[in-house]
């Protein structure tokens, strides 16, 4: 542990890295805490907790997904997804379908009316951005766009279980 009076280590303290005092950096950090609090006020509305919304998430913008899919994206136990979609079935965001195929395949469907009340919700928000993304020019949205791949990239590559780069944002390099 260090002394009150020596510089921070990074490791211990992130404020003392260039990034804490650069301005992009610095609003890249309050757009992460404003999706966080937009999410937490999301699952408010929908009556669920935070794990349960990034499931919602994924299914609202993915369409249905097997559970052992969702258990990836999310990183949780196959127990653990059965948890949470449990729990999203008994608020009436999501079903469970089973493929006429193959009997023994579910998808984990969500409820038209849940993504519409998510949609409702966020409705405000989504077009505030709209309207910042429209009154760009195709050369701030093109170095916006290269920018926010890059952002990406350092994401999918730095979490723990990432897995190699999507060709989306390869084609942003």
């Amino acid at each position: 542990m260090s002394s009150p009076t020596s510089s921070p280590n990074p490791a211990e303290d992130p404020r003392s890295l260039q990034i804490a005092s650069d301005a992009v950096g610095q609003q890249l950090q309050q757009i992460a805490i404003l999706t966080r609090a937009a999410a937490g006020q999301l699952g408010v509305v929908l009556g669920i907790n935070q794990t349960d919304v990034a499931a919602l998430e994924h299914l609202i913008t993915d369409g249905p997904l097997p559970p052992t899919e969702l258990a990836s994206r999310l990183s949780v136990t196959t127990a653990g997804i059965t948890q949470v979609i449990d729990r999203l079935e008994r608020a009436g965001h999501v079903v469970r379908e089973r493929q006429l195929n193959d009997k023994r395949r579910v998808l984990v469907c969500p409820v038209p009316e849940s993504v519409a009340q998510a949609y409702r919700h966020i409705a405000p928000m989504l077009n505030g951005l709209s309207a910042v993304l429209g009154a760009l020019d195709d050369r701030d949205r093109a170095v916006i766009e290269t920018f926010l791949g890059q952002v990406i990239e350092v994401y999918r590559t730095t979490l723990p279980g990432s897995t190699t780069a999507t060709s989306e944002t390869q084609d942003a390099k």
